[in-house]
């Protein structure tokens, strides 16, 4: 009886243990789910700022316009450009490690610039992204920045 009561409790605590390792895990992002969640944040605007805690305090960011070293910095140019872009639809994303890639349309509301196809890859560490280099035909873009600046 004694050695029934045993297996039973050794049985519990292991079907305990059990089920809190599944709950931790399945509460743990991956790395494309976080990038996900980033990406969607400029969707809905209510949500840019959880968006914007999945980036490191050091982010680097760069694109073909600009060469980003910090989140504060990244910061002032989401504020920025968050007036003309209107959404970010994923088209592909991939997971290889600390390593995402994208592939996205973002959509603006500047005339001849409605939609505008991407690549952005992402590296991450603990969770955080830590860097992207985003990748997309900025000709035309260039173009309505010089004429905002006369």
């Amino acid at each position: 009886m004694r050695l029934m009561k045993c297996v039973f409790i050794i049985g519990f605590i292991m079907c305990t243990i059990n089920s809190y390792a599944q709950q931790i895990q399945s509460n743990i992002m991956t790395n494309q789910q976080i990038v996900e969640k980033f990406l969607n944040g400029f969707n809905v605007p209510s949500e840019i700022q959880e968006s914007l805690n999945l980036l490191a305090d050091d982010y680097k960011f760069k694109n073909p316009m600009v060469e980003l070293n910090s989140k504060e910095e990244f910061i002032a140019l989401a504020q920025e450009i968050g007036a003309v872009i209107k959404g970010i639809d994923i088209i592909n994303i991939s997971e290889n490690g600390d390593w995402v890639a994208t592939f996205y349309n973002f959509k603006s509301s500047i005339p001849g610039l409605e939609s505008n196809i991407a690549s952005e890859w992402f590296r991450l560490e603990n969770g955080i992204i830590k860097e992207s280099h985003l990748i997309y035909d900025a000709s035309e873009w260039r173009k309505f920045y010089e004429q905002m600046n006369k």
